[in-house]
């Protein structure tokens, strides 16, 4: 979490795993925090500020904008363009009790392999018979007839039970 300004006790910052929202800038004194919306200056959430001192805050945020929406964009931007939450598929490979899919952000995700029985059950050769499926954002077996999203993988979600 990159910190942009110190003034007056307090730091601002902003988290890099916030690029999908719009840009906004958190504010610490102490165990106090506040997060501003950079375009309104609304208060998106405030913990441990008395009222008069969010008054201040916003002051401060308006003050610095500028630099505060450079820095956003300097940094997140980057980030952002560098693939990031791109959740399709890259490749799939298998360890003696993994399933392991790796996404074209970068990202790895491992899942027990007991939890999906059709893969469990196949052999080497059939798992390896893979194809992407649902614009890079599902994987298809053909030969054991299994369907896995990285949106579940994510989740953690193990296949259905059979009915």
């Amino acid at each position: 979490m990159p910190t942009i300004l110190r003034l007056n006790g307090f730091r601002f910052y902003f988290y890099s795993h916030e690029p999908d929202e719009p840009p906004h800038i958190h504010v610490d004194r102490g165990d106090a925090t506040i997060k501003v919306w950079l375009g309104s200056f609304e208060v998106a959430k405030s913990r441990g500020f008395r009222a008069h001192e969010i008054g201040g805050i916003v002051d401060m945020v308006t003050d610095h904008q500028t630099l505060f929406l450079e820095r956003w964009h300097e940094y997140l931007a980057k980030v952002t363009d560098a693939n990031m939450n791109d959740e399709r598929v890259l490749d799939v490979r298998f360890d003696a009790h993994s399933l392991i899919v790796d996404l074209n952000d970068g990202r790895s995700i491992s899942a027990p392999l007991a939890w999906y029985p059709r893969l469990a059950k196949a052999t080497d050769e059939q798992r390896a018979h893979w194809e992407k499926c649902g614009g890079g954002y599902g994987i298809h077996w053909p030969d054991v007839d299994e369907d896995l999203s990285t949106e579940g993988l994510l989740r953690g979600a193990p296949a259905a039970k059979a009915a």
